[in-house]
């Protein structure tokens, strides 16, 4: 029986591919791979695997010798993972549907297990717990979820801003997005920076550690060529356009199709304003600094 809760009324497949491309570049590969202990030959879990971002940057990064498992309730995600995979030429990450509370896997089963933005969304201990259980002696799980309150996010003057109308549009569109939020338990268990590794030490997790990434996600650095800058802007509307769909679809009758035209067309001028200042070689310096909180531990 399909599942597509997720990619339909909370987040979809741009959303979570592009963020996590940007967030996992080539150019943090030793500092993750470091902080999270994989290496290469290892048998690595995934867990909320998502679309399958970031499964593939680790068999980019670890190679054939290493075996991927990723693991998301949601079947449109995993159907575009595979996909993805196959159309890439990726032979070394399987991909299955599944419950993180009930993980389809054999006890002591795999080297490492991690994940990304999804503790927040379960009971932490029974998910831990099965982290546990399908990891081998010596293996290491580890927890990696944002910290939105010591975000640092830019808007300078120079930065098209939303219209009132826009903001009118999206106000209307969103209505109720409280609930569903609820419904589905969205952000209801989010873990506390003190309790998480407590309840890794209760649960008999050894070697325990607190890492944090800052993440900048920055047009306009140095370090990125023209078409990357052009390519963050896109990815950023495209997301954007997503979340409006996924708006529409949730609440059916809150925007008739002229407002729903009318506020794609809104969007999609501001971040043409944004392109147009890249082009003309202008640096307005918006950009959002995020931290990636990671607790790990060592399974006895």
């Amino acid at each position: 029986m399909e599942n597509n809760i997720w990619s339909e009324n909370i987040q979809g497949i741009l959303n979570l591919d592009l963020s996590r491309e940007i967030r996992f570049r080539d150019d943090r590969k030793d500092l993750f791979l470091n902080l999270l202990g994989l290496k290469e030959g290892m048998t690595i879990l995934d867990t909320g695997c998502g679309p399958g971002a970031i499964t593939r940057k680790l068999s980019s990064w670890l190679g054939n010798k290493t075996k991927i498992i990723g693991i998301d309730r949601d079947t449109t995600f995993i159907n575009y993972a595979n996909g993805k995979a196959k159309k890439q030429s990726i032979y070394n990450i399987s991909y299955l549907e599944g419950d993180a509370l009930k993980l389809p896997l054999e006890d002591n089963s795999v080297d490492a297990c991690i994940s990304h933005t999804v503790i927040e969304h379960v009971p932490n201990k029974e998910f831990l717990l099965e982290q546990k259980r399908v990891c081998k002696s010596k293996g290491r799980v580890s927890v990696m979820y944002c910290r939105p309150d010591k975000y640092i996010k830019t808007e300078p003057e120079l930065l098209s801003k939303q219209s009132e109308l826009e903001k009118k549009l999206l106000d209307k569109l969103f209505k109720g997005t409280d609930e569903t939020y609820k419904k589905y338990d969205v952000g209801k268990y989010w873990p506390d920076s003190i309790e998480l590794p407590k309840l890794f030490d209760e649960l008999g997790f050894k070697n325990i550690q607190i890492d944090a990434i800052a993440i900048p996600m920055a047009i306009d650095d140095g370090r990125n060529s023209y078409n990357e800058k052009l390519a963050m802007i896109e990815a950023e509307k495209k997301q954007f356009l997503e979340i409006i769909d996924i708006g529409v679809q949730r609440n059916q009758n809150q925007l008739s199709d002229s407002e729903q035209k009318q506020l794609k067309q809104l969007i999609v001028e501001r971040f043409d304003r944004r392109v147009k200042l890249s082009e003309e070689g202008i640096n307005i310096w918006d950009y959002t600094i995020l931290l990636l909180q990671i607790v790990s531990g060592m399974v006895e």
